[in-house]
């Protein structure tokens, strides 16, 4: 059986019936061959489409390079320019405007004196205490929230809290806040919410924290103390 063939037959009306005998190794080879091509023609394909990503991709590269090449360019010439200025001016009078202006600034610029224990004495007359201070900064927007709890269980406590801000530098700005958010009258707790745009010109980044003061019915602080931004955060 080792010389066995396949017969394959074509019939047509016209004539008689034509017969091919056809080796199993050449159906072998036929096949393979086929999926050899079908192998070829996807590799082609995959290769194809990652040329084309790669081709996109250092078009792109490409014309960040150019736009950075022109940002070059114009620093350079401006640099020039620059440089043309002040070799065009005499270096002994440069360097006699240049004292001058930083001498005016030191003279004009005020001496300020940081107070810190202004900043970050704690007073606590045992009258109220503050639990779970948090302030949560939405774009400018400042949210600032905190349990404020009656100490003095015979009698209400009347007064008025106030947010400053504590900047980096030490300084201090008055939160502009609503009053009627933070006034209160209480017998024993009440949770105190105010929101409030933060000033013009202060970022979260030049903050501290925030000091919180709470004065009573006669306008005398019973409480304050300074809170990390990075501790109250939400």
């Amino acid at each position: 059986m080792s010389n066995s063939k396949y017969s394959v037959l074509f019939m047509r009306d016209d004539r008689d019936v034509t017969r091919y005998r056809i080796s199993p190794f050449w159906l072998k080879v036929f096949a393979f061959s086929q999926i050899f091509l079908l192998l070829c023609a996807a590799g082609g394909i995959y290769t194809g489409v990652r040329g084309v990503k790669r081709n996109v991709e250092l078009r792109s590269e490409n014309k960040s390079l150019e736009q950075r090449l022109v940002d070059a360019e114009v620093r350079l010439e401006r640099l020039g320019n620059m440089e043309k200025i002040l070799q065009s001016y005499d270096p002994a009078e440069l360097q006699s405007l240049v004292s001058a202006g930083t001498g005016e600034l030191e003279r004009e610029k005020p001496q300020e004196i940081v107070d810190l224990n202004r900043i970050f004495t704690r007073v606590d007359t045992q009258l109220v205490s503050v639990e779970n201070l948090q302030a949560k900064v939405t774009s400018r927007k400042m949210t600032v929230s905190f349990d404020l709890n009656n100490l003095q269980s015979a009698r209400a406590v009347v007064g008025q809290a106030a947010i400053a801000f504590v900047k980096k530098d030490g300084s201090t700005q008055v939160a502009k806040t609503d009053t009627s958010d933070l006034s209160f009258q209480i017998q024993r707790f009440k949770r105190i919410q105010t929101s409030f745009i933060m000033p013009d010109g202060l970022e979260q980044k030049d903050m501290f924290g925030l000091r919180l003061e709470i004065k009573g019915k006669d306008g005398d602080v019973i409480f304050a103390e300074t809170y990390p931004l990075y501790l109250i955060l939400a």
